[in-house]
């Protein structure tokens, strides 16, 4: 995953359960926060770290003042260490708040650069950044699906779908139809930000991907393995033949609304890898591994995705973490819109076939060489 520092950006989404969970004693940090700031992102240097369990870093209008000083000092604590400047969202309903930081050497930070999203048990954290070379502004949202409510995920969903607007892929200055000439030179300099912008949505989704274009099956959520029947509730809905259907809502809603998953992005171009589970490792009782923690880039800057990878986070959280590095070169002349065009829904782009592992009997038949030798010349 190396990158020279002049052509690599990199974005981490990051579910850290709980933040690494409470302290031993006030003003004393989680020894397990310690070690994966210092052991996992310190050294993968992200450009941009969305956090969907900032738990123990924010606080609610009614806490103490020693719970208000405990949050803000791990919140203090990551952006120190990390070298980074943070942002987090209110609290919501839950318990488990959203969060992002940001390296101020890569991006441009406005002094409005929070917004605010209203209707969210869970707010999103919603910045608007810039980035060097263009004038164009990225929206960013760092989100969390709600984990028992499949409506409340779908109507939170569509309210995401007002930052994936901005991107507006098919005008220019003015609202206008962008002409041949705006295409070939977008205006990069101008005083006035181009009417388009990029949109990176960041979250734990608490549903599934459409299975078109998966490696990982949904689970069986008819098996009686699965044992946890609220959590199927939570992820399946049952049809009148007695059989489930995974929720699939976000997944659709993004990729109906333009928007690609920038794993799916990496597997298209080979990095299988990119598509691996995210969650649910030692769950067989909830359906086992599926990937719930998704990318979702705009059909311009996902261009830019140059890898995509999952490290597994065994030991420090039920969540492993999601990288996309971008080139930052290619990032800049799509966000400039220099003689590119954004990409074909998903849907229309031929999907990735299933992988399937052959057995023995395939595999040396597929691997056997020609053992007729040509015969000697006389």
């Amino acid at each position: 995953m190396t990158q020279t520092a002049d052509d690599a950006l990199r974005l981490v989404l990051g579910n850290i359960e709980h933040n690494g969970g409470p302290g031993p004693e006030p003003g004393v940090l989680p020894r397990t926060w310690h070690d994966i700031h210092t052991e996992v992102f310190a050294p993968l240097q992200p450009d941009l770290l969305g956090m969907t369990e900032m738990t123990h870093a924010q606080f609610r209008d009614d806490a103490s003042p020693e719970e208000m000083d405990a949050a803000n000092r791990r919140f203090e604590a990551t952006q120190s260490l990390l070298g980074m400047r943070g942002f987090r969202a209110p609290m919501g309903e839950g318990n488990n708040p959203t969060g992002c930081f940001v390296r101020e050497s890569t991006f441009t930070i406005g002094p409005n650069a929070q917004r605010r999203l209203a209707g969210f048990a869970t707010p999103p954290t919603y910045l608007v950044l810039g980035i060097p070379g263009t004038e164009a502004d990225i929206h960013v949202g760092i989100f969390h699906g709600s984990f028992c409510s499949p409506p409340d995920r779908r109507r939170e969903t569509f309210k995401l779908t007002r930052l994936i607007d901005k991107v507006k892929a098919d005008q220019g200055p003015g609202h206008q139809p962008r002409t041949a000439d705006q295409l070939a030179n977008p205006p990069g300099d101008a005083q006035t930000k181009p009417a388009w912008a990029a949109c990176w949505l960041l979250g734990d989704t608490n549903d599934l991907p459409e299975p078109d274009g998966e490696l990982l099956p949904h689970p069986d959520w008819a098996s009686p393995q699965i044992t946890d029947r609220v959590h199927r509730t939570h992820r399946a809905e049952r049809q009148n033949d007695r059989s489930w259907h995974s929720y699939t809502d976000t997944d659709e809603i993004m990729l109906n609304s333009g928007m690609h998953d920038a794993a799916r992005w990496a597997a298209h171009h080979g990095q299988l890898t990119a598509l691996a589970a995210t969650a649910g490792h030692a769950r067989p009782d909830q359906g086992g591994p599926v990937r719930i923690d998704r990318p979702y880039l705009d059909a311009y800057t996902v261009q830019a995705v140059k890898e995509v990878h999952v490290i597994n986070m065994k030991g420090y959280s039920d969540h492993d973490l999601v990288v996309i590095d971008l080139w930052r070169r290619k990032l800049v002349e799509m966000l400039q819109r220099r003689t590119v065009e954004a990409l074909p829904d998903w849907r229309e782009r031929p999907y990735l076939p299933r992988v399937t592992t052959p057995d023995r009997r395939q595999s040396v038949a597929s691997l056997a060489r020609n053992t007729a030798r040509p015969q000697a010349v006389s």
